[in-house]
């Protein structure tokens, strides 16, 4: 049987001005959207609950997720979130009944874990000052990025949990806390961001696969390759493969990241950029 979930989708202050102008409403709306959108890792934070509860706390240890998100959510959709037996995931909308993620999971080892490249050990690196514009022009295709190092407390890894994900699980608090998939998935615009100043970016896929479970309250480092960068119907999209390491060394996640780090045409308001239902059109391949 489908394992099924019931959500509201939520986003703190959506008319408040952020630092990624799609998750602000006036922001959005310059792209065609019709308010801010959430954030896909939050959205995928959502979804990686339903696994864990589904299939347990192993997934973390070694399982794996591919995510691909196709339509908008904006805070107040009432969404159904379906895992089905076959390890199919299905995120969509009650008022249209339009899929806004589609994707799989399994347990063990992805079928394209081997593709994603491996980092060297590097010591981590500060920001360079000023940070340069991503562009397609100078994108580090082939190259390692500044490593990041990231100090998750516990007060912290619990607010983040409470508040940003809302999240029901009790593995994801108290002294022993378990890293929140949502966590890792984003770490990877953070890191990008470490590099290089980009934006308005949309995530549109990713593939993580959890190697090891990790507690929150220590120092994690954020490593990884530009895969790819590229433009499709005048977006200009960045691929990164990332691994994220714990204080010891230990590999918890290897992730890759898709996403559009220019929007076609953002200089001023419009409805063509994107369109006002849907992302399939940008993110088609």
């Amino acid at each position: 049987m489908p394992s099924r979930h019931r959500f509201r989708a939520f986003m703190k202050n959506p008319d408040e001005e952020k630092s990624n102008a799609i998750h602000s409403t006036s922001g959005a709306k310059d792209y065609g959207f019709q308010g801010a959108l959430v954030g896909g890792a939050t959205v995928y934070g959502w979804v990686a609950s339903l696994i864990v509860e589904t299939l347990g706390k192993q997934w973390l240890n070694f399982g794996w997720a591919q995510v691909r998100f196709r339509q908008p959510v904006y805070p107040g959709d009432d969404l159904e979130l379906v895992l089905d037996d076959d390890g199919s995931i299905d995120v969509h909308r009650d008022v249209d009944d339009v899929a806004c993620i589609t994707g799989q999971v399994g347990q063990g080892e992805a079928p394209w874990l081997g593709d994603i490249r491996i980092p060297s050990r590097r010591p981590s690196e500060s920001q360079p000052d000023p940070l340069p514009h991503l562009t397609l022009a100078n994108a580090p295709v082939g190259q390692e990025l500044r490593s990041r190092e990231v100090n998750l407390s516990v007060a912290d890894a619990e607010a983040y949990a409470r508040r940003k994900q809302r999240e029901t699980l009790d593995c994801f608090y108290g002294s022993g806390a378990l890293l929140h998939p949502a966590w890792i998935a984003e770490q990877p615009i953070h890191w990008l961001h470490h590099s290089y100043d980009y934006g308005p970016s949309i995530h549109t896929e990713s593939r993580i696969q959890h190697l090891c479970t990790a507690e929150v309250g220590q120092l994690f480092c954020v490593a990884g390759t530009c895969r790819e960068a590229y433009e499709r119907n005048g977006h200009h999209y960045i691929v990164n493969d990332t691994e994220i390491r714990d204080t010891g060394g230990i590999v918890i996640a290897r992730v890759q990241h898709t996403a559009i780090f220019r929007v076609r045409n953002p200089s001023g308001k419009q409805t063509t950029s994107l369109s006002m239902r849907s992302l399939d059109g940008a993110l088609s391949t």
